[in-house]
């Protein structure tokens, strides 16, 4: 399947949100930066999201072949035991917000920028589930990311951009010889059907970490992943 583009997704930041977000009150020193920021942003946004869809077409105990490509993770295997399809995704804030907040020099106002450039990418990820759930009827839904887990490290990245063909050309999203992507504020994974309620960060012993939704379950790892 050629790869779908979903580049008309709308981003209109709420100022309250922004305001909580950013913990800045009205009437502070900072308001005024904030709304000519959240104006900018308003003005030159450009969220997008791209996926195909990807057929399993081999399993064993360590890995997937999704596509003709093989996945090498454990957990990638276990969880799509009962799945035949699967939607490998980019999500992304745009080249757009990805240079405006570059082009920010005053830390305060580049931390404001990277900000709202997150909540775009915010956007970018649940126009896309929308589209997926509406588009193939689907119901519950878990995805996995590379480099959340041990088990699927960032190098696989490369495998997942070949599924996705030329995500540069499509979305203006590039990935690096490190294997982080630019626009910094990009997302990688697959979305799948699932029953339960899995999540990359219960299987995450990384602590300290901004992105936790979910507690670290030793125990779950060891029943259900080893």
């Amino acid at each position: 399947m050629d790869p779908v583009i979903l580049d008309r997704i709308e981003f209109n930041p709420s100022t309250a949100n922004i305001f909580r977000k950013l913990h800045v009150k009205k009437g502070s020193n900072n308001e005024g930066l904030v709304l000519e920021l959240v104006e900018e942003a308003d003005r030159i946004s450009r969220p997008r999201a791209m996926y195909t869809i990807a057929g399993i077409e081999k399993r064993d105990d360590t890995g997937v072949v999704l596509g003709g490509i093989r996945m090498e993770s454990r957990v990638m295997q276990v969880n799509l035991n009962d799945v035949h399809r699967v939607f490998p995704y980019l999500t992304t804030s745009g080249r757009e917000m990805y240079e405006w907040t570059q082009s920010k020099d005053d830390l305060l106002e580049k931390y404001y920028a990277e900000e709202i450039s997150q909540m775009a990418l915010r956007a970018a990820g649940e126009a896309l589930l929308s589209h997926l759930k509406e588009t193939y009827q689907l119901g519950k839904t878990a995805s996995m990311n590379p480099g959340s887990l041990e088990d699927w490290p960032i190098t696989a990245q490369t495998s997942l951009f070949k599924l996705l063909g030329n995500p540069e050309q499509a979305i203006g999203v590039k990935l690096l010889g490190s294997m982080l992507m630019i626009p910094n504020q990009t997302v990688s994974g697959i979305r799948f059907v699932s029953d339960s309620d899995f999540s990359n960060c219960e299987l995450c012993p990384r602590d300290n970490c901004s992105h936790r939704r979910d507690q670290y379950d030793q125990n779950l790892l060891n029943s259900k992943y080893q």
